[in-house]
């Protein structure tokens, strides 16, 4: 098996993996969907901007990387207040039902 040594090749196959991952979201509430768009969506543009070698696509791809761990903080503090006794932070509806 030869090693994968193109460029991007790891980003695009963790693309794909966490596209499919976003599928199995839909039904859960929609914070856990936003929170794995924005991954993917930091994926996608980083996987271009390092194609590309684009330092803005790049940057941008950064700033998604914040907006994601910023979603994920806040799903993380409303399971800590809920697992603590306290009320929770809304999350939203599924995307299905």
């Amino acid at each position: 098996m030869r090693p994968c040594i193109r460029k991007g090749c790891s980003s695009s196959t963790w693309l794909v993996v966490l596209g499919l991952l976003t599928l199995g979201t839909l039904r859960l509430p929609l914070a856990f969907t936003v929170l794995f768009v924005l991954i993917d969506a930091a994926l996608a543009v980083v996987l271009a901007g390092t194609i590309n070698g684009s330092v803005d696509q790049l940057k941008a791809g950064g700033w998604l990387t914040l907006a994601f761990a910023a979603v994920g903080a806040y799903i993380f503090m409303g399971v800590a207040m809920t697992a603590t006794g306290g009320r929770g932070v809304p999350l939203g509806r599924p995307v299905i039902k």
